[in-house]
């Protein structure tokens, strides 16, 4: 982790908590096997047709177990690549080496400097990923302004999001797994 995604991180979770009448025990993220998952290889995509068994998807900069629900915390210092939510989809259809056990929601928080085009496709991967009846768990996703140095924008952004998780756990029941 980044010193910049290491700072907010610990600021997340100092301030996230304040609202829930639970706190929840947070997980960090990181490369380590309980926060991975891998897809079928494909070695025709890498150079010298190698594949390192060592490689992995990360499921989330934080994770916890919110009243039946696995909510996540993804980070980016900067833009909003589309692929750390785009890695979450055959996660959710049960693709991966590791599958989900509880719907997901997930918080993504970027710096929202960067072209707003970049969020819409995040916001159009969402609904697709959302319609798909394949995928053995729902999914909710928000994005979320870190604020990048400025500490009001992103202290509002961890309050709102709290507030969201709050709402989506006390109006929706977790679902059974389909399937």
């Amino acid at each position: 982790m980044g010193q910049t995604q290491t700072t907010f991180l610990t600021e997340f979770l100092a301030n996230f908590d304040a609202d829930l009448l639970v706190r929840p025990s947070w997980t960090g993220g990181g490369q380590g096997k309980s926060n991975t998952a891998r897809l079928e290889t494909h070695s025709a995509g890498r150079r010298g047709n190698i594949y390192h068994s060592s490689e992995r998807f990360e499921l989330g900069d934080l994770t916890a177990n919110i009243k039946g629900h696995k909510v996540v915390i993804e980070f980016e210092s900067k833009q909003i690549p589309i692929q750390n939510l785009l890695k979450y989809w055959p996660y959710l259809r049960g693709e991966l080496s590791t599958k989900p056990t509880a719907p997901v929601i997930i918080c993504h928080f970027s710096d929202w400097w960067s072209y707003g085009i970049n969020r819409d496709l995040w916001e159009w991967t969402l609904s697709q990923m959302q319609q798909d009846r394949t995928c053995i768990v729902p999914i909710q996703g928000k994005q979320f302004d870190h604020g990048g140095s400025n500490t009001q924008v992103r202290q509002q952004s961890i309050r709102q999001a709290a507030q969201w998780v709050k709402q989506i756990c006390a109006v929706q029941q977790p679902t059974p797994l389909r399937g």
